[in-house]
């Protein structure tokens, strides 16, 4: 079986999904099981998990602990998540991997990522979230990668290829999870859908991730993320693509639902190589 990147997830991370079951995203939480089946079933070694939410300002950090084990509370919403319990395995020579990658990489040089070895770090729920699903048991250990606001699109594709190149040195099987919304114009009302213009724009999205035209993608993702409103202004969305770009082997694309959460559009979307 092959090593590096064997696929890349798109996943929802709404905070109801840890403690609650509203009917209005029924699909997506059902989709989001799924889609863990799916993963699961493709026996990744370890995985490398992008937080919309866990941000960071000037440099890019990626968590290089050998084990993960705390509490999460999610600080914009602590009455849904007032600190759900996590247990899992880093993979340490990985994350230095990456590091090394991106100190190696043109886009990426001067010490912009960096590792983040504090022994009291927690988790934000963005990170949690797409994880209670795709691995519930917390067998596969899981790698960090923070969000960097000061980060261009372009540098964060340059992130997804330094990302890349440490799998496909690692010898691991790495699937690679991009955690967040699509369009993100957000309220007050739960259950609000987006605007039937943002929600074209994300359904668009999705088709062209089944479809693997990355060069397409690529090239409207600026616009998409500005008009879309895209969650982090489609950071997460880009090193998705940067990670995808490479492949050896056309790509193809499975959805597992698409929903609503307070005037968001979230989907669930897992790429791996065409059979």
């Amino acid at each position: 079986m092959g090593t590096g990147i064997i696929g890349a997830a798109l996943a929802t991370h709404s905070p109801r999904m840890a403690a609650q079951e509203p009917a209005f995203m029924a699909e997506l939480m059902q989709g989001a099981r799924a889609m863990g089946e799916h993963v699961r079933a493709a026996r990744p070694d370890v995985l490398v998990l992008q937080s919309a939410h866990w941000q960071t300002t000037f440099h890019w950090y990626v968590t290089c602990h050998a084990h993960h084990e705390g509490h999460c509370v999610a600080n914009e919403a602590p009455d849904i998540i007032p600190g759900t319990p996590y247990r899992r395995n880093g993979d340490a020579a990985l994350a230095h991997a990456i590091c090394d990658a991106a100190a190696a990489t043109p886009a990426l040089r001067g010490g912009i990522c960096r590792r983040n070895e504090s022994p009291h770090f927690v988790w934000d729920y963005g990170s949690l979230v797409p994880l209670l699903y795709m691995d519930p048991q917390g067998a596969l250990p899981v790698v960090l990668l923070s969000t960097c606001m000061a980060a261009t699109l372009d540098e964060c594709m340059a992130m997804g290829a330094a990302i890349r190149a440490a799998a496909e040195r690692s010898g691991r099987r790495v699937l690679f999870v991009a955690s967040g919304a699509l369009s993100h114009a957000l309220t007050r009302t739960p259950h609000q859908w987006p605007t039937p213009e943002r929600m074209d724009m994300d359904h668009r999205f999705v088709r062209l991730l089944q479809a693997g035209d990355l060069g397409t993608l690529r090239d409207w993702l600026p616009a998409f993320s500005r008009e879309a409103v895209a969650e982090v202004g489609g950071r997460h969305l880009a090193t998705l693509l940067g990670v995808l770009q490479g492949a050896d082997t056309p790509l193809r694309g499975e959805a597992f639902g698409y929903g609503q959460s307070s005037g968001s559009g979230n989907a669930n979307v897992l790429v791996r190589p065409a059979a």
